[in-house]
């Protein structure tokens, strides 16, 4: 992976976006690639369409080998029109598709509201190591805490001063990272082996019933 494509997936954390058409910035030259990725998304759209959990297109997430989205988009549109499509998740906002999808961990919640919903599609990553309950020590998170006291007040501190003061304005939906503790990361609602839940279900209900 070259440094170039590392820098432009990181430029959205300074609010820096840029035209997907630009392929040598995106690190996608390669017309064979191109290609392919077109190739395979027609296949995956194909297979999935009718699984009736699917509530969302994601053609491109966080940069990783974005690359002219609208397109992507109308090609999933001309297969599924009944579904959502989230045309850059997180990332390299075109102005298209169906949301105002962002992720947010490091700089205060707030949305520049467009003609599209604004959905907080990743938020959080809170982390709190269970050693004996994780497939590693590698402890990696947004934000680390030693018990669950401490995770939770953060929690509590940030829907109640930023998710829900943008609800409020009209934010449609909010992701938490992440539903369990993965190799490496720890930011989990729930351990890696799923024997662990880090939150209290009732504190979690309570502070997202301020959203109905």
């Amino acid at each position: 992976m070259s440094r170039l494509f590392l820098t432009i997936a990181g430029l959205p954390f300074i609010n820096v976006k840029l035209k997907d058409s630009e392929y040598k910035k995106f690190a996608r030259e390669s017309e064979e690639s191109r290609n392919d990725y077109y190739r395979e998304l027609r296949e995956t759209v194909d297979l999935l369409y009718n699984v009736p959990s699917l509530l969302l297109w994601v053609p491109f997430n966080e940069g990783w080998g974005q690359f002219d989205s609208a397109k992507a988009c109308e090609m999933i549109r001309s297969m599924d029109d009944t579904r959502i499509i989230d045309h850059a998740s997180g990332w390299h906002d075109q102005g298209i598709g169906d949301l105002n999808s962002q992720h947010i961990y490091f700089s205060k919640i707030k949305f520049k509201q467009d003609e599209r919903p604004s959905a907080l599609t990743e938020y959080g990553g809170y982390s709190w190591l269970i050693h004996e309950h994780s497939y590693n020590d590698a402890g990696y998170g947004y934000k680390l805490f030693e018990n669950k006291e401490d995770l939770q007040e953060a929690f509590r501190n940030l829907h109640e001063n930023e998710i829900l003061p943008e609800y409020e304005k009209g934010l449609a939906a909010i992701i938490y990272t992440q539903v369990s503790d993965v190799e490496d990361e720890v930011n989990g609602l729930m351990t890696y082996d799923r024997k662990v839940t880090k939150f209290d279900p009732e504190f979690v209900k309570g502070l997202l019933d301020k959203m109905k």
